[in-house]
């Protein structure tokens, strides 16, 4: 502001009613202007709405009608951020295992801009792997399966957020680990931060399955044994699939009157696709006579 007159010039901002009023901020708001003298303006603007903008901005001036008016126009572009494919496909997956591919998020703004990625719909407790699951045999969920409160959260985004630079790019690492048997299609969105909800997406899609692993053989003879001695023999586990798998050995009920008692060294592992494993089953017998249990 610049007072031409020979007089002081108290001033003050006048708050526009405007479209995109409140976006602006004046700094100083008032104050005093000395003959030919000169009063620098700060403006700060914080854009809410996109689109382009054509605005007056008025301070009043003591003693004079008309106040100093200034026009303020330009164009409000939303944040651009983009990804490099329009899906992601896992194809076929197995139950409990991990899964990761990569995509990039562009940012084609000429600001930077803060971003978070989120599922379409997530849940809140973490998918158990069967890398987990295999640590402890005797877990329930070998019997029951997984059972979860409320939606399991499946998938895992690194990074889930950060700050991309105008022009810039970040790789991002999507994991899926799968406890529910079903075909995903599900989308991966994008919050700008104090922008915008949802301004990018990425489909995913995958079918979770769990693969048909075989054991034999069906019979295990140890013939003739003596009591409370352990035996062991080989039971064969295979998987003729194109998928990974896990077994499990449940660990037998030890009442007092079971005639054999059964344990293994290998409980429960991996089976990679087109493969066998060996499991050992050592039992000892806890009374006389011919019996015959069954190895679950």
């Amino acid at each position: 502001l610049i007072n031409r007159g020979v007089l002081d010039a108290p001033f003050t901002y006048i708050p526009s009613t405007a479209k995109v009023g409140d976006c602006f901020k004046f700094a100083p708001e008032e104050g005093i202007i000395a003959p030919g003298g000169i009063q620098l303006i700060q403006i700060s603007f914080n854009a809410t709405v996109s689109g382009r903008f054509e605005e007056e901005f008025q301070f009043s001036v003591a003693g004079s009608p008309i106040p100093a008016i200034l026009m303020i126009r330009g164009h409000v572009v939303g944040p651009t951020l983009h990804f490099d494919t329009h899906e992601l496909n896992f194809g076929d997956i197995s139950f409990g295992f991990p899964y990761t591919k990569t995509c990039r998020l562009t940012n084609t703004s000429l600001a930077s801009l803060t971003f978070k990625l989120r599922m379409s719909d997530d849940g809140t407790q973490p998918a158990v792997s069967c890398f987990e699951q295999i640590l402890n045999s005797s877990d329930p969920s070998w019997r029951k399966g997984i059972h979860f409160y409320v939606e399991p959260r499946e998938f895992i985004m690194n990074p889930s957020q950060g700050t991309i630079l105008s022009q810039g790019h970040q790789d991002i690492e999507v994991t899926l680990c799968s406890n529910t048997v079903i075909d995903f299609h599900r989308k991966m969105l994008v919050d700008v931060e104090g922008v915008e909800k949802g301004v990018a997406s990425l489909v995913i899609s995958a079918r979770c399955l769990v693969p048909e692993l075989k054991a034999y053989p069906h019979v295990l003879c140890y013939d003739e044994c003596y009591l409370q001695v352990p035996y062991e023999k080989k039971l064969f586990i295979s998987n003729t699939t194109d998928h990974p798998g896990c077994y499990g050995l449940i660990p037998q009920n030890h009442k007092e009157d079971a005639p054999v008692l059964y344990s293994s060294p290998k409980p429960c592992g991996i089976i990679q696709p087109h493969s066998t494993v060996e499991v050992p089953i050592v039992i000892k017998v806890q009374t006389l006579g011919e019996h015959r249990t069954h190895v679950l």
